[in-house]
């Protein structure tokens, strides 16, 4: 039994002298990770906006995938996107934007699905709807007139849609 005493106050005696200090968080510690979470939760909870999205689209395409008309009007378009604040609006700008493209800026597959996508689009009436639209337009539109950009912005873009799609 003295044996095992002894090596009971060798092990306590090795943990005591490993054992760190433990910090007690004052209040003002307590108040700067409040803070702190506050400004994690706030930054992962701000909705993504639709209408953002759309512009982000419409920047990201070069010149020759849009009509002269669109051409002119698309510094405005992207501007005035980003204030979209119902899905009506969003489909509206997302049809304005699909018919401001030329046909040679969409894939083969574009022309059987163009009407069905028009038709939705019209009838559009959620964020949800909207941003699986603006996915299937993204994803008709050809490689070669997107910005060189694009691929790097492009996932974040695609996580954001999804993220309303749900």
């Amino acid at each position: 039994m003295k044996i095992s005493t002894l090596i009971s106050c060798f092990v306590l005696l090795a943990l005591i002298t490993q054992a760190q200090d433990i910090k007690v968080p004052t209040s003002s510690d307590i108040q700067a990770s409040q803070q702190a979470m506050g400004a994690a939760v706030e930054s992962t909870t701000t909705p993504v906006n639709i209408g953002g999205l759309l512009g982000q689209l419409a920047g990201n395409l070069s010149d020759d995938a849009f009509t002269e008309s669109f051409k002119e009007k698309k510094s405005d378009f992207i501007s005035e996107a980003g204030n979209i604040v119902n899905p009506e609006g969003a489909s509206s700008a997302l049809l304005s934007l699909q018919g401001g493209l030329v046909p040679s800026a969409m894939n083969a597959g574009w022309d059987a699905v163009k009407d069905s996508w028009i038709k939705d689009a019209n009838t559009a009436n959620t964020v949800k709807s909207v941003a699986s639209l603006a996915g299937t337009l993204e994803s008709q539109i050809s490689d070669k007139y997107f910005s060189g950009t694009w691929a790097t912005a492009r996932p974040a873009w695609q996580a954001a849609l999804s993220a309303l799609s749900k």
